[in-house]
């Protein structure tokens, strides 16, 4: 009779798990669907320019510009971080007042519900690109939406290289991973070089993660995890095995960093990590 009654459940909980496997199969094809929406163009006059990336179109039409950032202006209480007014100034030299056209990626708005977009002037000028390859501006890309990595990552070498615009301050210099980072900078955006010298996929309460280690002790050095979820991503781009594909080679990484242990970054998607050399 026991045995009967843990047959039972044994089959009431396997139909559940073929029903939950169904489900998240069904959310998993709708959410692909969704990332690759067709992409679209319009067009406006730029109307304000808010700060070095946001400008506002006829018809009060905000547009963030799509994979870069720039220093913040001063607002709600914060002090203007150093270039922010230069890259704002920069971005009013050669939008205001003009007809643009923004081509908008797959997700075309931020939670802020505004318009997010590459922006083009008439005679052809990339603005997003023009603002990185001047050094008004960084490489900020997510992974639904990274339509332009390779070339703003070349301008963005290039401009590190003359050390324009932001690259001129020490903040936003390259940190060596085997010297990253003074507890200060956690939770700021940074860019972290080093050797992938080990790479391990673990299980965790939130779901499975693959760490790539740039040191002997995970524990105190800087490393790098990469949710399943996001797989996805470095899988479109022909990566299918994360850490073997990284083990061994120096990459530069970006992203915000996280009081985990050592010091951490999430990596969402592969334009996050160059290989440097390549």
């Amino acid at each position: 009779m026991v045995r009967m009654c843990w047959s039972v459940w044994l089959g009431v909980l396997l139909l559940v798990g073929a029903a939950a496997d169904v489900e998240a199969k069904e959310r998993a094809q709708k959410a692909d669907k969704a990332e690759v929406a067709k992409v679209e163009t319009f067009s406006g006059r730029v109307m304000r320019v808010v700060d070095g990336d946001t400008l506002v179109l006829d018809g009060d039409r905000r547009v963030r510009l799509l994979d870069i950032n720039t220093p913040e202006l001063a607002h709600d209480g914060a002090a203007a971080q150093a270039g922010g007014r230069a890259a704002t100034e920069a971005l009013r030299n050669m939008v205001l007042g003009h007809e643009v056209t923004v081509r908008s990626g797959p997700r075309a708005k931020d939670k802020y519900d505004r318009l997010l977009g590459h922006v083009f002037l008439g005679n052809g000028g990339w603005v997003n690109g023009t603002l990185v390859r001047d050094g008004y501006a960084h490489v900020y890309t997510f992974a639904e939406n990274a339509l332009y990595a390779p070339e703003l990552l070349a301008y963005e070498r290039a401009a590190r290289a003359r050390k324009v615009g932001i690259w001129a301050q020490p903040k936003w210099q390259v940190r060596a991973a085997d010297d990253c980072c003074a507890r200060a900078d956690i939770g700021t955006f940074k860019l972290v070089e080093g050797t992938v010298v080990a790479a391990a996929h673990v299980e965790t309460a939130s779901g499975g993660r693959t760490y790539l280690n740039f040191g002997d002790d995970w524990r105190t050095d800087f490393s790098v995890f990469i949710a399943d979820k996001d797989t996805k991503w470095f899988k479109k781009a022909g990566i299918r095995d994360i850490g073997a594909f990284y083990r061994g080679k120096t990459v530069r990484v970006r992203g915000f960093l996280q009081p985990v242990s050592g010091v951490l970054v999430r990596v969402t998607h592969p334009a996050q990590i160059e290989i440097v050399g390549e």
